[in-house]
């Protein structure tokens, strides 16, 4: 996938600024910088859920723009950071809806995410950190080939984030790619082979952990480290 010049304007207001950048099949992509930064813009328009004002995404060279909706449908899956999942279902019946709907389920993602344990609750009792699990399984419980993510971690304590990460690991060994939008950089550390560091709608600098500790700090400099010095 190849974002190019990717600009978007909501009134005065430029949330991305010819935004450019290459994300490699296989990769674990990590679109990372503080609130306000672009990230879930840039994730929409990566999903096909808002057009740019100007430039263009390209998925195997082909402009995005012209793929038909049913076309993305089967290579992306897309959670966005407010998802709102029907709120009046039971959890068990929406991953038998969700089952119906795809004709797969990642069972192992069930107990992963621990769900089994609110299957008989209305989703919207569910606390935050559920809620968050569900989300996952939502965009997970799939055989698509690229993985859009916007915010995934928040609302998960440490034991809980470990299995989801190791998930994400393995499913990146099978060939699938991740771009995710992280704004907690220690998390995004432990899981992105690539990172894009967007401020205020642009692209501050991008590269692996390696290439960004070479030109912004030496390898004792943790991705916080580097980000901060890469702004100033």
């Amino acid at each position: 996938m190849k974002i190019k010049n990717i600009t978007k304007r909501y009134f005065r207001t430029v949330a991305l600024n010819k935004v450019s950048f290459e994300v490699s099949e296989g990769s674990i992509t990590g679109v990372i910088g503080p609130n306000g930064a672009g990230k879930s813009t840039l994730l929409d328009i990566i999903s096909g859920f808002q057009n740019p004002d100007e430039g263009e995404i390209y998925f195997n060279d082909r402009p995005l723009t012209l793929m038909l909706f049913k076309e993305k449908k089967k290579v992306l899956s897309y959670m966005p950071e407010h998802l709102e999942i029907y709120p009046d279902y039971y959890v068990d019946d929406f991953i038998r809806f969700l089952h119906g709907a795809t004709r797969y389920i990642d069972t192992d993602l069930i107990d992963i995410l621990n769900l089994a344990k609110v299957k008989n609750k209305k989703i919207r009792y569910l606390s935050k950190g559920y809620h968050q699990r569900l989300k996952l399984f939502f965009a997970l419980s799939n055989t698509k080939k690229i993985m859009v993510l916007d915010e995934p971690f928040d609302g998960f304590d440490p034991i809980q984030l470990i299995d989801i990460l190791e998930f994400i690991r393995s499913e990146n060994r099978k060939g699938r790619t991740f771009i995710l939008s992280i704004h907690q950089l220690y998390d995004a550390e432990k899981i992105c082979s690539h990172y894009v560091l967007l401020n205020q709608g642009k692209v501050v600098t991008q590269g692996s952990i390696q290439t960004l500790k070479q030109t912004f700090g030496d390898d004792s400099s943790s991705l916080e480290q580097i980000f901060m010095r890469a702004i100033e």
